[in-house]
């Protein structure tokens, strides 16, 4: 069967003196800030890796489970869902900051998935939950660029 794979690409302004990458790491802010994380089930969480099985709500009648297993450098967050959420063959995700004039954050999610299930409104809707996410974990306000 043919196969799709999506790159979908989002970028946020965060204050200068934050530590984004803090905040996407920790799995309790992805607790508090994300309405539809529902439970996490942590197997293994250090300074470097971690290992959960979370729980969260897709709009379906049951709750979805993915099994995720995070990577962690100085500048980069990388994950692999090793149960991806149903529908899907394959999702991972980089999160990584630049420093320029700006501080920036950037989040990269690589879906693949079979054609049958492709379509564009899916598409934009997992785009629209990646660019939500970001913002809610990051605590960003439009108004903090200047801190």
């Amino acid at each position: 069967m043919d196969e799709v794979c999506l790159h979908l690409l989002t970028k946020v302004d965060v204050p200068i003196k934050s530590d984004p990458l803090d905040k996407i790491w920790s799995i309790d802010n992805w607790i508090a800030s994300l309405n539809r994380v529902i439970d996490v089930n942590v197997y293994l969480d250090n300074a470097q890796r971690q290992l959960f099985l979370l729980t969260f709500d897709a709009g379906r009648d049951v709750p979805d489970q993915v099994e995720v297993e995070r990577i962690r450098t100085r500048n980069v967050i990388q994950v692999k869902h090793l149960v991806p959420p149903p529908g899907l063959k394959a999702l991972s995700a980089l999160w990584w900051c630049e420093e320029n004039a700006k501080k920036e954050l950037f989040a990269r999610r690589t879906i693949v998935m079979d054609k049958c299930n492709f379509s564009n409104e899916k598409t934009m809707r997992m785009f629209r939950i990646l660019r939500e996410n970001t913002l809610k974990l990051v605590g960003h306000k439009p108004c903090d660029l200047a801190s």
